[in-house]
């Protein structure tokens, strides 16, 4: 059963709630069940259901790096600190419903934990159909069909963070529309879509060209006037689709196949586009790894993935590899910091294995092409073993700048000035030189050993213990542990 066509399975909604505890709705014949959550359904009828479910993670991570102080450093320069911590890693409330002959809907709330903040935003919310044999539709804010572990419910996967690639390449959110179909061997999912999540905006500054007589500007540039200095435009455009093939898929057997594409477009030199990569363990103030993409160089950027599994018994091994491309202007001004020019290509890849000690089996899922949780066969529940290696590469041409974070993502030189001729008010103030110290450019291999107790259906905990090398030979090991209860 299909990420999407799970909606049909678990009814859920506020009114539901109220529904479940009145009486007309028992006299009008309905029914209510729980595991964990709340269900409140017509035995005799599926046009109208509802559920309320959710997640709570709750992780800490304890870092030790090779300085012994928890600093990183690179040309000595403190360029990064890796501070132990705990933090809320994901607190969800979803709801979801029916509300007429094979139409639902589902609308989640993510709370955010970061330093300093917290925030409540929209995960899914979408209104999905399907009537169409083999077929499913959902238009709203939608998850993003690209790659097997991606796709996967974080409810279930076997470590407690997805790969470097996966973290850094696949998509996760955007507005538009998604469809998916099922064959018997073969399923086919893709989503057309404005890349941002609802509330956030594009960043980015708009200028007008200098113009030059012997090589010298004879008209100063003239900056944007939007946030930032932006004139951000219309929202962005996202195609990603993805192709599973498993030609055998019993209960025992499993042979997965895929390939995965992803495109978006960016406003054309003025975004602040990059890839970004989480450690497999973090903290609320970890550092992340980033690519050297100057802010207001990138056009728009494409991605390939290919994966790989299979699955025998409690033996679970599978791999992926990722490639990305981010198109610029082959040039640019003279003394213009996004030199040099040129396109830009990444990649990475994991590979794992996973084997219940205790005989259970994951579940495959066919219809999204994804492998299911541990559904312990004892009350003393099941316990699983994973180990996984990745690698990321996110420097391409080490001629541009490495090991800095723009604070902001404009590039306005000391002589603009304003449409009326006015001096900017960021010219030659625009930039931090320096590092952000909870960021790095570059690449990394990362280890991790993985034992997770699942205690039932709904509570898992798992320990975590990841090596990662870092850029200029920096190695830097992590314990996590998390606590875990979906419902």
């Amino acid at each position: 059963m299909s990420k999407m066509t799970k909606n049909k399975l678990a009814i859920l909604a506020l009114a539901g709630l109220g529904a479940a505890v009145s009486g007309p709705a028992f006299a009008a014949g309905m029914t209510v069940d729980t595991k964990g959550g709340i269900e409140v359904f017509e035995l005799d009828e599926s046009n109208y259901w509802f559920k309320l479910g959710g997640r709570l993670f709750f992780d800490q991570v304890f870092f030790d790096d090779d300085n012994g102080d928890d600093v990183f450093i690179v040309n000595n320069v403190n360029v990064g600190a890796f501070p132990s911590g705990a933090h809320i890693r994901a607190a969800r409330l979803t709801l979801k419903g029916g509300v007429g002959y094979n139409w639902v809907y589902k609308f989640e709330f993510d709370v955010k934990d970061r330093p300093g903040q917290t925030r409540i935003r929209f995960g899914e919310a979408f209104l999905g159909y399907s009537g169409c044999k083999n077929f499913w539709f959902a238009l709203g804010q939608v998850s993003l069909p690209f790659g097997l572990e991606n796709w996967q419910s974080s409810n279930d996967t076997v470590f407690m963070e997805v790969s470097m690639p996966t973290s850094a390449f696949a998509p996760d959110k955007g507005l538009g529309l998604y469809a998916e179909w099922h064959g018997n061997m073969m399923t086919a999912a893709a989503a057309l879509y404005h890349p941002q999540v609802a509330g956030s905006l594009q960043t980015g500054d708009v200028l007008s060209q200098p113009v030059f007589l012997n090589n010298n500007p004879a008209f100063p540039p003239i900056a944007g006037t939007g946030p930032f200095d932006s004139d951000p435009g219309s929202d962005d455009v996202g195609f990603t689709a993805r192709l599973t093939f498993a030609p055998i898929h019993d209960d025992y057997t499993v042979y997965h196949f895929g390939v995965a594409a992803r495109y978006e477009s960016l406003h054309d030199n003025a975004n602040d586009f990059d890839y970004v990569a989480n450690l497999e363990a973090f903290a609320r103030q970890s550092p992340n790894l980033f690519t050297n993409i100057p802010p207001n160089s990138s056009k728009d950027h494409h991605v390939w993935g290919f994966e790989l599994a299979g699955r025998w018994g409690p033996l679970l091994v599978q791999g992926e590899y990722m490639i990305a491309d981010v198109d610029r202007d082959e040039t640019f001004p003279p003394f213009d910091l996004r030199n040099p020019g040129g396109d830009l290509d990444y990649y990475g890849y994991y590979v794992q294995a996973s084997y219940v000690l205790t005989g259970e089996t994951r579940s495959y899922d066919f219809d999204s092409g994804t492998f299911g949780g541990v559904h312990p066969h004892s009350r003393k529940g099941a316990w699983e073993l994973g180990v996984r290696h990745s690698f990321i590469d996110l420097v391409d041409n080490t001629a541009l700048p490495t090991n800095r974070r723009f604070y902001f993502v404009d590039f306005v030189p000391s002589n603009a000035v304003d449409s009326e001729g006015n001096p900017a008010p960021t010219a030659g103030n625009n930039i931090l030189t320096g590092v952000d110290g909870n960021d790095l450019a570059g690449s990394a291999h990362s280890t991790t050993v993985g034992l997770t107790w699942w205690v039932n259906d709904n509570v898992r905990f798992l320990t975590n213990y990841i090596h990662v090398s870092l850029p200029s030979d920096q190695d830097v090991d992590i314990l996590g542990f998390r606590g875990q209860v979906a419902w």
